[in-house]
């Protein structure tokens, strides 16, 4: 997990099921990074998690109790302002995602 100096954000692991789904789903980890920057100024002290919806495999960033109920989505890491993933949660979070891929 690292760091982007230049924007302050949060960037997209580099190893992993996880960082290849994060590419597909948000593009590039500068695109990552802003959109979880727009996601956790949103989420206030609330913050915002990244989720695996089960119905269709995608990911997407939730944000509680602003977004609707997320009864079909896995939470894989949450997330408040001036917070990074540790690379042990951005390692859970990858098993959690090759799990659901079995599965799908």
């Amino acid at each position: 997990m690292a760091i982007d100096d230049d924007r302050g954000g949060i960037l997209p692991p580099t190893f992993g099921l996880i960082a290849m789904r994060i590419g597909q789903e948000f593009g590039p980890p500068a695109d990552f990074a802003h959109s979880m920057e727009r996601a956790l100024v949103r989420g206030g002290k609330r913050g915002a998690t990244i989720v695996a919806a089960l119905d269709r495999g995608d990911l997407a960033i939730h944000i509680p109790h602003e977004d609707g109920p997320s009864w079909n989505c896995v939470p894989l890491v949450h997330l408040h302002r001036g917070e990074n993933p540790s690379a042990e949660a951005w390692a859970t979070a990858n098993a959690i995602v090759e799990r659901l891929e079995r599965y799908r």
